[in-house]
């Protein structure tokens, strides 16, 4: 199993839909999740696998997404610290 148990799981990728796939990787199959949160360990995590590319994060970059993907980080920082309903 590539990914945690006992997780909400926030955001999937449908692989069909990615421009290029690495030839030497074997993907993750039907279920891809890249964001996700959790209870642990009496705490409360978030966590995203998104966000390799430094255009993700800055303003006004051409990166598809730029302004979801930040609004995302920011939601999902708010809610682990309580600031916004977690895990929603």
């Amino acid at each position: 199993m590539p990914y945690p148990t006992k997780v909400k799981f926030l955001a999937t990728v449908d692989e069909n839909t990615l421009a290029t796939k690495s030839s030497d990787h074997p993907g993750h199959g039907a279920f891809h999740p890249v964001a996700w949160c959790q209870y642990y360990d009496g705490g409360r995590a978030w966590l995203t696998t998104l966000g390799h590319d430094a255009g993700s994060f800055q303003d006004g970059s051409a990166q598809p997404g730029q302004a979801q993907f930040k609004q995302m980080i920011v939601n999902g920082i708010k809610s682990a610290m309580g600031l916004v309903p977690f895990c929603q």
